[in-house]
């Protein structure tokens, strides 16, 4: 811990270095369920969990843990009949509410608008439930703040009592990192990033806030040298992580440091070699550069044919980046098939129609 904050009294361009943690290939064998599904390791957790699940099918807490599981895998029908019946078995239990209604608002991202104002309103009342039981719990109140947020105000949107509630959170450390979350959703990069930077000082140990800070550094406030910087921070905070990796790997492929991206990318496929999101990472990187492009589409094919780790870059992305580096290679049929298969899976993504217009008329030609 101290080595790493004596790194915000060292000029950024010294921190040249990231030294890599030896991580035994098989650490994430050796977690709980539990630890599993906190780290997102949930093919792994799936498996654990689902004889155990079919075995004592009235245990709360193993329908708990395998909802939050097949909810990150995309399965969210299982995962609200999971969520509903550990609440039927405990409804004195606050997480099992704040499932419910984290499950109800991932439905109503897909349902009609009238399923949307039925899913809100149990989205709403779950999470009343959850705070109702445990006034400190953090995750209902984060969903409270996203419910007054993204909620039109006929139904009770309130984006002033969405940041209240940010306020008022403690300890203060979620209270500063929920606070980053809300300002990103409100594209205020600036305060989130005072916000992210303030929760990872308060405790340089918890993974969200260094993840949060790295990402923001690759995506929102493009700094190579601070994304690599905090992604390195999130490896050490928990190497058995493969987001931490995919992190690293990406702030690499920012100044083109192939030999770094790829070992970085390596050691994340050695841990955890179900979670692809290190080889998406790279590939990405590459298709914004044009490098590697080669490598970029040998990645994102191995990606596309392995199946999803949880919640990470989606299926129809994965095929839109494929397509991008097909173009960049001169291969525009096979780059507007990979292109027509995004369109098919996501026509929201943005750049896609752009690119599929480009190429369209390329393959014509």
């Amino acid at each position: 811990m101290f080595r790493f904050l004596s790194a915000f009294l060292l000029p950024l361009p010294l921190l040249a270095q990231c030294y890599l943690p030896e991580v035994p290939a098989d650490s994430v064998s050796h977690l709980s369920a539990s630890a599993m599904v906190d780290a997102g390791h949930y093919r792994e957790a799936e498996a654990l969990l689902k004889p155990f699940a079919q075995q004592r099918p009235k245990d709360a807490q193993t329908a708990w843990l395998l909802s939050r599981t097949e909810a990150a895998l995309g399965n969210l029908d299982e995962a609200m009949t999971l969520a509903e019946a550990a609440l039927a078995e405990d409804n004195a239990n606050p997480n099992y509410h704040v499932q419910v209604a984290a499950v109800a608002g991932r439905l109503a991202q897909k349902a009609s608008l009238f399923k949307q104002l039925g899913y809100a309103k149990r989205v709403k009342q779950e999470l009343d439930a959850a705070v109702t039981l445990d006034a400190a719990n953090t995750d209902a109140q984060w969903g409270l703040m996203m419910f007054y947020y993204a909620a039109p105000s006929l139904i009770g949107g309130d984006k002033a009592k969405a940041q209240k509630i940010g306020e008022q959170i403690v300890p203060k450390t979620m209270s500063l990192y929920y606070q980053g979350r809300l300002a990103t959703e409100m594209k205020d990069f600036a305060k989130a990033e005072g916000f992210y930077r303030q929760a990872a000082m308060e405790d340089p140990t918890f993974f969200d806030a260094s993840a949060a800070l790295a990402k923001l550094y690759i995506e929102d406030k493009p700094d190579q040298t601070r994304a690599k910087l905090w992604a390195c921070q999130t490896v050490h905070t928990d190497p058995t992580r493969a987001d931490a990796w995919a992190l690293l790997a990406q702030a690499y492929t920012m100044c083109g440091c192939w030999t770094e991206a790829l070992e970085a990318a390596r050691r994340g496929e050695v841990i955890d070699g179900v979670n692809p999101a290190p080889l998406y990472s790279v590939a990405r990187g590459a298709v914004l550069r044009g490098e590697q492009l080669e490598l970029a589409a040998q990645f994102l094919r191995k990606y596309l044919a392995l199946p999803p780790g949880g919640i990470q870059p989606a299926e129809a992305e994965a095929h839109m980046q494929l397509g991008l580096a097909l173009e960049q290679l001169g291969r525009n049929d096979e780059a507007l098939a990979e292109l027509k298969l995004a369109n098919e899976q996501d026509a929201s993504l943005e750049g896609l129609k752009a690119a599929l217009k480009r190429v369209s008329a390329a393959a014509k030609k």
